[in-house]
């Protein structure tokens, strides 16, 4: 059997009240289309189609996939409807686009299934049974007898505690034959994808409940409720995975992660931690309290903080230290070089052992433009020094405390730029 997969996408999210579209909204830097992108990349198929409105269409979220346009918003079943052109597999499998947690497990079950239609019925917990799922209603003898969208539902049927996660598998003849039974909803005059379950069964076609317990991998991102409930649960995903792979949290609960963090066994990460996007960690390295990485690597054994700041493609050297209230931008810091603290390094190449006294700062910028500053082995920059770029600081020199070094100063030398005292 072959598999499309069809992420409906054309949603707005009005009820986020934010002028990004909600499959845009980001949990752990990472948006939420293209989590549900990549669980369906990670599956069997044949092809993948978003269908979206028509403004967003060109986005590069989608490049991965075909495209079709709901030109117009009357609900599930036109979006469905508006991707058939582009099926060719056996089986259609539908899934929503604003569902960040669903894991491949989750999908699994729907591969060992030839029934003519699928559809996975997630278990909601006792204090669940109010939310405005629509519910799957089966027989006393577990047969599939009914799925009903939670506004068009009995009060008995408000209380079945198996709801409707929105992913169905479905053979594509079938959809073709049946979808245009499928008429509008009496409350709201649109077209709901669900209906044809029940047009199925009345058909006489097999169709099959997967139940879930993991309410939670199926959890739909409407409000901006539901956008912190996702980066909460993806959060303690991304912590227990870290954990799991041998990196030892102090406080986990109080560090934020990205889906795409790379952190090796044997780091430690103290508390109130922020990994943003494109950081990777190596084994051995420390991690020390309110430091803030982002698009850097940090290499074995290195220590970072507390309060540090690595970003703009920073690269980080074995054994190197990056010390408490400093910042670093797009620089390399070589090995065992230590900047202990209060310092700004920026688009700067430090060598293997430099030291950086505290208070200086690499001035990088001149208002038009950034510049260079190359600081070679074995330097000793002088505290409180202020490196005016384009600049290089010759291997074993030193520069002496409270200097203005606006000139390269050449290997093994001691540079003293700074008014003589007076008292």
């Amino acid at each position: 059997m072959t598999y499309d997969f069809i992420i409906l996408a054309a949603g707005r999210g009005t009820r986020m009240n934010s002028l990004t579209p909600k499959i845009f909204q980001k949990i752990a830097e990472k948006p939420i289309i293209n989590c549900v992108i990549d669980i369906c990349k990670s599956m069997p198929h044949k092809n993948i189609i978003s269908v979206v409105s028509k403004d967003i269409s060109e986005h590069n979220f989608f490049q991965e996939t075909a495209v079709c346009i709901q030109e117009n918003p009357n609900g599930t079943a036109g979006a469905v409807k508006a991707s058939l052109p582009h099926l060719t597999a056996d089986y259609a499998i539908i899934i929503c686009a604003d569902m960040p947690l669903v894991s491949p497990e989750d999908l699994a079950p729907l591969f060992g299934s030839d029934a003519d239609a699928t559809l996975i019925a997630m278990t909601l917990p006792n204090e669940m049974t109010h939310m405005p799922y629509g519910r799957v209603v089966m027989s006393k003898s577990y047969e599939f007898q009914n799925l009903i969208e939670y506004k068009n539902a009995s009060d008995y049927e408000k209380n079945c505690q198996l709801a409707n996660s929105g992913i169905y598998k479905i053979k594509k003849k079938l959809i073709e034959n049946y979808i245009e039974f499928i008429v509008p909803n009496a409350i709201n005059n649109e077209l709901y994808f669900t209906d044809i379950f029940n047009i199925l069964k009345q058909h006489n076609h097999e169709i099959t409940v997967i139940k879930s317990p993991k309410y939670s991998h199926f959890h739909g991102v409407n409000t901006l409720e539901d956008l912190a409930f996702a980066e909460e649960t993806m959060q303690n995903n991304l912590r227990e995975k870290f954990m799991k792979s041998g990196v030892k949290f102090l406080d986990a609960k109080s560090v934020y992660l990205s889906a795409d963090s790379l952190i090796e066994n044997d780091v430690t990460i103290e508390q109130n931690v922020v990994i943003k996007r494109n950081v990777r960690i190596r084994s051995g390295v420390v991690i020390k309290a309110f430091s803030y990485l982002e698009d850097c690597e940090i290499m074995e054994g290195a220590c970072i903080g507390p309060f540090a700041h690595v970003r703009g493609d920073s690269e980080v050297m074995r054994g190197a230290c990056v010390g408490n209230f400093v910042e670093v931008k797009a620089s390399t810091i070589g090995e065992k070089t230590k900047i202990k603290h209060l310092a700004y390094i920026g688009d700067s190449a430090l060598g293997t052992q430099v030291n950086i006294g505290a208070g200086t700062i690499t001035c990088n910028y001149d208002g038009h433009a950034k510049h260079k500053t190359i600081i070679e082995d074995g330097a000793q920059i002088g505290a409180n020094c202020s490196l005016i770029a384009p600049i290089k600081i010759g291997a074993n020199s030193k520069t002496g405390a409270g200097s203005v070094i606006d000139k390269d100063t050449p290997p093994n030398s001691l540079a003293i730029a700074r008014p003589k005292m007076v008292v």
